[in-house]
């Protein structure tokens, strides 16, 4: 097959995979371009034609029936590291895109690939021919609770898999209940200080003052209750990853202190003047546009540029709806096992709840599954059970803005009660009065007192 100027390229690609009509889009694609391509469906195969022909670029399969696409991924390295391998899946994880990424592979896509990003791949790799990754990460790495194959995840997962190994300061912006901190957890889980201690801090849950001493620590009679010398989490995290959930919640003040700790790797417990070392991989997160809180001057600028030399940003549930499904099934076998029971859910329920709306985000569907599964008496939760429980959900709210806009003294009361009178009076003064039982007169004495204009008949 020729390319459209007639000339056959002088790049040559090895298609492996097991599904007989990928290979075979893939092969028609590719060779219509002009690209020179061979096909393996199984491990075997794959290592007989490496070994046999020139490969400039593998496109691998991550599951071929009973083997691994790593371990194709691992035979180009070896029997032709000049080559670039690029990793194929529907099913994507952080884990197996870190191994992917740190195991040599270019480049990871989801399927299913279509005609536009495939070129644009080929075209990509073709230009920096020869360029390959050589690190590697344990394959018993410990399991993400990430969940999620959709492009804007895949690009969570490459953020991921690019910046586990060093040591650079990492910003996760996102809304609230989209997972920063699992996102946190897996770039620690992923690096080389995995074995050390993961330690999460909510810096929005101290006044800074205290927040300052469960950092920095403290040391005995630094203050009223500091009875014994205390270390912060700062030490107790060294050599391990220290997570600041809530960064922006932090006051400039504080702030000064933080950076300088960030920044020196050193931190000076409250009441001591001794600087201690120490050795913190820092990951931030924040549910604000923190550029928005820079121009208000609550958040110092250097600190800001100092954490945020990577910035992942975690995508909420309406921009990964297609994810619903696997989060649904991912928590249904998590309340199944909690709970020893095994609750399923139908195809019209599944549907549902991926039209559904999620402002809460991945939490707030991790809280819906966990009360569908205990309240389900049939083993099968529906579409019924899903209606029923936003009826609920729907009332209880309402109960809720009913109470908070429940007046709250007896004067509020009565001037609610003319108001409505009012207004069924349809602003008719002589008949408001007589269905309040008052004089015409009492009813202009409280209208004046209480802020009522007895011409609108509103405040």
């Amino acid at each position: 097959m020729t390319a459209q100027g007639g000339m056959t390229k002088s790049f040559h690609i090895l298609i492996v995979d097991d599904d007989e009509s990928t290979r075979a889009f893939l092969h028609s694609v590719l060779t219509a371009e002009g690209y020179c391509c061979q096909l393996a469906a199984d491990l075997e195969t794959a290592e007989r034609t490496l070994r046999d022909h020139t490969v400039d670029l593998a496109l691998v399969d991550l599951y071929l029936g009973t083997a691994n696409g790593l371990n194709v991924l691992d035979l180009v390295k070896v029997l032709q590291p000049q080559s670039a391998c690029v990793i194929m899946t529907a099913h994507a994880t952080v884990e197996t895109v870190a191994r992917s990424v740190a195991g040599g592979a270019l480049e990871y896509i989801s399927k299913p690939l279509t005609i536009d990003e495939l070129l644009a791949l080929v075209h990509q790799v073709e230009a920096r021919r020869g360029r390959s990754a050589a690190k590697t990460i344990e394959e018993d790495t410990p399991p993400s609770s990430i969940i999620g194959s959709s492009p804007k995840m895949l690009e969570v997962y490459r953020a991921i898999a690019r910046v586990a190994p060093t040591n650079t300061p990492v910003l996760i912006v996102g809304a609230s209940g989209t997972g920063k901190e699992l996102v946190a957890r897996a770039i620690h889980q992923h690096s080389p200080r995995a074995t050390e201690r993961f330690v999460p801090v909510n810096c929005g849950a101290f006044a800074e003052n205290l927040l300052e001493s469960e950092l920095f620590g403290h040391e005995k009679g630094a203050f009223t209750g500091a009875h014994l010398t205390r270390p912060g989490l700062f030490e107790a995290a060294s050599g391990g990853t220290l997570f600041l959930d809530e960064i922006s919640e932090t006051k400039p003040a504080f702030q000064v202190n933080l950076l300088r700790a960030v920044q020196d790797q050193q931190v000076r417990r409250v009441g001591s003047n001794k600087y201690v070392q120490v050795d913190v991989r820092i990951v931030a997160a924040t549910n604000q546009d923190l550029t928005s809180v820079l121009k208000s001057g609550a958040f110092r600028e250097d600190l800001y540029y100092r954490l945020s030399v990577v910035t992942i940003h975690v995508p909420s549930l309406e921009e990964r709806n297609g994810d619903i499904p696997l989060l649904v099934q991912h928590f249904l076998r998590l309340s199944n096992k909690r709970n020893h029971r095994n609750v399923q859910i139908t195809a019209d329920a599944l549907e549902l709840l991926t039209r559904m709306r999620w402002p809460g985000n991945v939490r707030e569907l991790e809280n819906l599954i966990e009360r569908l599964a205990i309240f389900c008496v049939s083993g099968e939760i529906g579409v019924a059970d899903i209606e029923r429980e936003r009826n609920l959900q729907a009332r209880s709210a309402m109960q809720r803005t009913s109470a908070a806009a429940a007046p709250s003294t007896l004067e509020d009361m009565e001037r609610q009660h003319i108001l409505r009178v009012l207004e069924e009076a349809k602003g008719n003064k002589s008949q408001a009065a007589r269905a309040l039982g008052i004089e015409r007169k009492t009813l202009y004495e409280k209208a004046r007192r209480m802020g009522i204009s007895l011409r609108s008949g509103k405040p």
